[in-house]
């Protein structure tokens, strides 16, 4: 069977792979012809107001997109975030991040999916060295020395020197590599949705640790918040069943009326909090990114943007290479994510176990450790660059605005 030839096949045109042949295409000094497989047909509909979902991209995330000129269209969906939120419901811990502590345009922002993913497919379609298959299916992968053969489930077969991984947790490529998974079930699940309030949300976002788990409000535009409420897989089937008024009251109940009223919810969606993480990121020719590699608990919004960091960084290192699948440059790349991937894991999964935990001692330490972060800049400056993906790049291989 006669095959199509790649320099770079990517499985997965969500965020991250997308991300990912932009970033290429943009930043490549040679030309780089890329396939670019997605399963679903990119339909985003015409999703009401109260029933689209939202991501919070990071400073970084959005000094990112930035770099490779697409912020102005995104930014044109986004609500920035200027003030950051966290306490322990009902003791004394606290603390609040602003913008102005740290010299920046924003520390976030929120965008919903339907409208980033018109945007970066729109300039997909506007480069002529991606080639979008779609929708389509990866079935076969088989090396040798030199590439990678795909056979779609459409019998199309492609060829490619490197294959890129960013088909989500239940990676088809991480499965036929056989990098293997390890994961951790918080026995939790995570109630999305978008709710509106009276009052204005003035660019906040909160973060409220609770004995049942955490909640996220993230702001929209419209005066709406992005709903993460993290409960236990019973509270999430009890509240999934209430009636809207029912909801809201008990929503209300246990968040109080820091931000207003909860006047309005629209459509919730359930999904239960696993930890997935590989200890290899790559194999022959192949290398896996955002949620194929790592699918984290969403407290303090970290995925995504991580996911982000590792399509930045590896376009980086791919932009002028021979060989994007020779084997010195995938470990160089598994070399410089892990300090970042490992932390943030560990961060994430941190905070979601301790504040979770009903413990006297756990209370006491976790408000002690807020209450330091709010009268120490010294400590909170550190865990403040890590969830804004604001880190330094002391290594010349990577320039990314030192935000990888």
């Amino acid at each position: 069977m006669q095959s199509e030839h790649f320099d770079i096949l990517i499985c997965g045109a969500g965020m991250a792979g997308a991300s990912l042949a932009l970033l290429l295409s943009e930043f490549s000094e040679k030309p780089v012809k890329i396939a670019l497989v997605e399963a679903n047909s990119l339909d985003y509909g015409h999703h009401p107001g109260f029933d689209a979902r939202a991501i919070a991209l990071s400073a970084g995330s959005i000094d990112i997109y930035k770099q490779a000129g697409i912020w102005p269209e995104l930014a044109s969906y986004a609500q920035p975030i200027e003030k950051i939120h966290v306490c322990d419901r009902g003791h004394l811990g606290q603390v609040s991040i602003e913008r102005d502590e740290y010299g920046i345009e924003q520390l976030g922002a929120v965008i919903e999916l339907a409208h980033a993913g018109r945007v970066l497919h729109q300039r997909l379609q506007q480069r002529d060295n991606i080639t979008l298959f779609c929708p389509a299916k990866v079935g076969l992968i088989s090396s040798s020395q030199t590439h990678q053969r795909v056979i779609l489930t459409d019998g199309r077969a492609l060829e490619a020197k490197l294959v890129v991984g960013a088909d989500g947790g239940a990676s088809d490529v991480a499965a036929q590599m056989k990098l293997d998974a390890k994961t951790l079930d918080f026995g939790q699940s995570a109630i999305i949705a978008n709710v509106q309030c009276n009052l204005p949300h003035q660019a906040r976002a909160f973060e409220r640790f609770t004995e049942f788990g955490p909640v996220a409000l993230l702001p929209m535009l419209d005066n709406r918040w992005s709903l993460v409420w993290c409960v236990s897989h019973s509270q999430a089937s009890q509240l999934s069943q209430c009636d809207d008024a029912q909801f809201l009251a008990r929503l209300q109940t246990m968040f109080g009326y820091r931000v207003g009223r909860f006047e309005i919810v629209g459509k919730r969606d359930v999904y239960p909090l696993i930890l997935t993480t590989r200890s290899a990121l790559f194999s022959h020719r192949s290398v896996i990114i955002g949620n194929a590699a790592h699918s984290l608990h969403p407290i303090a919004g970290q995925g995504f943007n991580l996911g982000i960091r590792d399509a930045a960084m590896l376009a980086q290192l791919l932009k002028d290479a021979e060989d994007p699948g020779a084997f010195t440059l995938l470990n160089r790349y598994r070399q410089l994510r892990k300090e970042d991937i490992t932390t943030t894991v560990g961060l994430t999964s941190a905070l979601a176990i301790g504040f979770s935990s009903k413990d006297k001692l756990s209370v006491v330490a976790r408000n002690i450790a807020l209450v330091a972060l709010a009268k120490c800049p010294e400590l909170k400056a550190p865990l403040v660059r890590q969830t804004l993906g604001m880190l330094e790049i002391k290594n010349s291989e990577c320039d990314f605005a030192q935000t990888v």
